[in-house]
């Protein structure tokens, strides 16, 4: 396998020296941006400097190499690299919001440290920010490939949105199908993913029909990505994922196993399986263990890992160039990414 350990390294650091300046601002709002530097894990607590997760980049990775795949200079993108991390963050501070979630990557989420008023304006500054990554960070970018990076990160935003949209308005219903949880993930988690592969190859000046194909494979890695979260979700060790592994079935979400599994034919495990699923409350912490175990002996922990493994292989198929150096670093950041499971 290509050795590409030391090109995250490589990019993050570009990308971090461009976010810390467009985070730069006067004192009277430091404390502003000391809680977006608080999120994006650049300080702890007290505001102090602090060298603790920043989460895995995988997303501006994926830009940058995607950049590269296509036979361009990876700096042509750090501009699209840098929006659709901060478009990423901002997503994270929302979404902990939504799930009233206490904790990422062990810390004290935004809303839990500051309250929810300033977590929404803590996510909405990232938004900003993003968008004006694309005019503000160098290389700049031309004219028409700016306004082309817009529109397609302006769809993946929208995309999100309605992802996020389905997720909450799912969690009160007693099941949904197979289908319907595809069609969200795909929104909620793929079209990032895509978007930043597809604005790699757009910013080094790639065909259309190389954008295109590296869209279909950002789509599928994010496809293949949240189908293995699912199953971290609740199987992975909490060290691993930043989170309680149990916490999803627990609050009862409608995460790909679990699909998989209140959809199996009538049997006793089933059957007992939906009955826990349609309580109108969190899951005890007896329950939550009685239904982990359900949904892995109806086997909805393989189904949910095959089909994570199908669609890396889809995603390794719309690989542009394959064969070459670069390509094969894409190749080898896709399976760093998607560990088996």
């Amino acid at each position: 396998m290509t050795d590409i350990s030391a090109r995250p390294g490589e990019f993050t650091a570009a990308l971090d020296r461009e976010v810390a300046r467009l985070l730069s601002a006067g004192a009277s709002y430091a404390e502003l941006y000391d809680m977006l530097r608080y999120h994006l894990g650049w300080l702890d607590d007290a505001a102090v400097p602090n060298p603790g997760s920043t989460g895995k980049r995988l997303r501006p990775v994926l830009c940058l190499l995607a950049a590269e795949s296509v036979g361009g200079d990876w700096c042509s993108a750090l501009p699209a690299a840098v929006a659709v991390e901060l478009v990423h963050k901002f997503t994270l501070v929302h979404d902990d919001i939504q799930d009233a979630s206490p904790l990422r990557w062990h810390r004290e989420t935004v809303w839990m440290k500051w309250g929810t008023a300033q977590a929404i304006n803590v996510g909405d500054a990232l938004l900003i920010v993003a968008e004006q990554a694309l005019t503000e960070t160098p290389p700049t970018l031309s004219p028409g490939t700016t306004l082309g990076a817009l529109r397609i990160l302006n769809r993946a935003c929208r995309a999100v949105c309605e992802g996020q949209y389905l997720d909450l308005r799912w969690e009160h219903r007693p099941a949904v199908s197979v289908e319907d949880y595809l069609r969200m993930i795909d929104r909620k988690t793929a079209r990032l993913f895509a978007c930043a592969a597809e604005l790699g190859a757009l910013c080094a000046g790639a065909s259309i029909e190389a954008q295109e194909a590296c869209r279909r494979y950002g789509s599928a890695l994010g496809m293949a990505f949240q189908a293995v979260d699912d199953v971290l979700g609740a199987w992975g060790l909490e060290t691993e994922t930043g989170k309680s592994s149990d916490l999803d079935v627990s609050r009862r979400k409608k995460t790909l196993p679990v699909v998989l599994g209140l959809a199996a034919p009538p049997s006793p495990h089933a059957d007992r399986l939906r009955d826990l699923f349609a309580m109108d409350r969190e899951l005890t912490v007896d329950e939550t263990a009685e239904a982990t175990r359900i949904l892995e002996d109806l086997g909805a922990r393989e189904q949910a890992a095959s089909m994570a493994r199908q669609f890396r292989e889809e995603a390794f198929s719309h690989l542009v160039h394959p064969s070459l150096p670069a390509g094969a670093q894409l190749r080898a950041f896709t399976s760093l990414v998607l560990p088996d499971i």
